[in-house]
């Protein structure tokens, strides 16, 4: 996906001028052409099917290092790469060299690229429960590329771009921000960017299309839909938001769709009657043994304990906090507003942690009571310093620890200003329980799978649910992995996803 403009307060009548400065450096002709996929004429500037495939080689390593690379299972690879080239067989540009990855990463989330680049991340797999369904989100994501989605966001702020430098429009009179002219966004950033209400139901629609000339089933599109949503609301629940408030990088947040839109796109599509594979079978036993969470490589969240078994190292995070993993940084958060992030840093020079934290780290801030530490025989320095935050003002407690030569691990403390004295000791006792661990602790050290096993007669949820990672919620996400409604019970013989360490 192309990064999206931010119009801000820009009016219909400064947007057009935009659009007509524009227009009048390059000419019209060649800019609106009629997309073959849609059947409606679209604006791609000057921007041919070649530029997208280019954009798309140029950032596909871009997305794999911002989502912890490709998940390297070569059967199950496979399978999805040959689901989507089945699906691509219908689509109307034959010219784009379509690439289905599996992203290594737990989040919940799929996208693409100009150029036929499609992406589908480990966390997405664990909840689709058939192949019809992983058909549905690919077929979408494919719409996407064929509709040429992204080409149109992109020249239609390249061309407003064009306007602005021009002098077509005022920056000031339009209120347009700076950041406009800044096309250069991380590719990973600009690919999760959310669609609009149109594109999102032509993408439905052609998906359906595309989902349907392959022989699958339509309706798994809305099935499919309905589970992701009950999987919003549980993950909202652990992080500790608002019901049904979803993080940026959660796909019902990227794609802003109803399960009535879906079925509005099948009855435009006019071809969804209900008939068409599902092949449950086929995908339960693809995705049997395919790991689950967090990749060893990249560390291991157990309860309230983040363990990096390559770096050789662990702390634990305050009781309650929600831990979530990610390639560059660990974020923890409390039900009550508290937050901690774990990242690495360059030390830039500093030749111990004190002059770390004063002089690089936090050299813009102002520091209190700056202190030196050792934490397991490392050199390290903590000071505080106040924020604002969305609700209000902050208290921030930064911590760095020497690494070595060239690294220091960095951890931030964040809480509400009036819960300060409720966390301070709290906070400091998570920093202090950073801890390098043997290679024989590390060894041991295993990824979480997702196994589908047939249910026992005597087999419960409370029971089959007690492996996954999520405490006090393992329940309700046991039932989202297993599409069991909140008072449906488990039937002997029932294939179920459990996971096993």
């Amino acid at each position: 996906m192309c990064l999206e403009p931010e119009y801000h307060g820009l009016n219909r009548r400064q947007l057009l001028a935009g659009l007509a400065g524009g227009a009048a450096l390059s000419g019209s002709a060649g800019c609106v052409a009629t997309n073959a996929a849609s059947g409606r004429e679209s604006f791609t500037g000057f921007r041919s099917i070649k530029d997208d495939i280019a954009e798309g080689r140029a950032n596909h390593p871009k997305i794999l290092k911002s989502f912890g690379g490709a998940y390297e299972e070569r059967r199950l690879s496979n399978y999805v790469q040959n689901i989507g080239l089945r699906l691509a067989k219908g689509a109307e540009y034959q010219q784009y060299p379509y690439r289905f990855t599996i992203l290594n990463t737990q989040i919940v989330n799929a996208f693409a690229l100009p150029g036929g680049f499609i992406y589908i991340t480990r966390g997405l797999l664990s909840l689709a429960s058939s192949e019809a369904e992983l058909a549905g989100v690919l077929a979408h994501e494919l719409a996407h590329v064929t509709a040429r989605h992204g080409a149109e966001r992109r020249s239609a702020q390249q061309v407003a771009q064009l306007g602005l430098l021009l002098g077509s429009i005022g920056l000031q009179a339009a209120g347009l921000p700076s950041g406009l002219m800044q096309i250069g966004q991380t590719a990973a950033l600009a690919a999760i960017k959310g669609y609009s209400r149109e594109h999102e139901f032509e993408a439905d629609t052609l998906g359906i299309r595309y989902m349907s000339q392959a022989g699958y089933n339509a309706d798994a599109m809305a099935t499919f839909l309905g589970s992701l949503r009950e999987h919003s609301q549980v993950e909202s629940r652990v992080l500790g938001l608002p019901p049904g408030k979803l993080d940026e990088f959660n796909i019902m947040s990227t794609h802003p769709r109803t399960i009535e839109r879906v079925k509005q796109a099948q009855q435009a599509a006019a071809q969804s009657n209900g008939q068409g594979r599902w092949g449950q079978e086929d995908y339960l036993n693809h995705i049997d043994g395919m790991m689950f969470g967090d990749d060893p490589k990249q560390g291991l969240i157990r309860d309230q304990t983040f363990i990096h078994p390559i770096l050789r190292f662990e702390f634990r995070a305050p009781d309650e906090f929600h831990l979530r993993n990610s390639p560059t940084r660990v974020e923890g958060r409390h039900p009550d507003g508290a937050m901690m992030v774990f990242d690495a840093g360059p030390a830039k020079g500093a030749q111990s942690a004190f002059d770390y934290l004063r002089h690089v780290w936090a050299a813009k801030s102002q520091l209190h009571d700056l202190e030196s530490l050792t934490i397991d025989g490392l050199d390290a320095a903590t000071a505080w310093t106040t924020g604002r935050g969305k609700k209000g003002p902050v208290r921030i407690r930064a911590l760095a620890i020497r690494a070595g030569q060239k690294q220091l691990y960095r951890f931030m403390f964040i809480s509400p200003q009036d819960q300060t004295g409720r966390w301070a000791q709290l906070f400091r006792r998570s920093g202090l329980s950073f801890r390098r661990i043997s290679k024989r602790a590390a060894a041991k050290l295993r990824a979480n799978r997702l196994l589908v096993v047939p249910a026992r007669a005597d087999d419960n949820i409370a029971g089959l649910a007690r492996t996954l990672p999520y405490g006090r919620y393992n329940e309700a996400w046991f039932r989202v992995l297993n599409d069991l409604a909140p008072n449906q019970t488990i039937r002997k013989n029932q294939r179920l996803k459990v996971v096993a360490g």
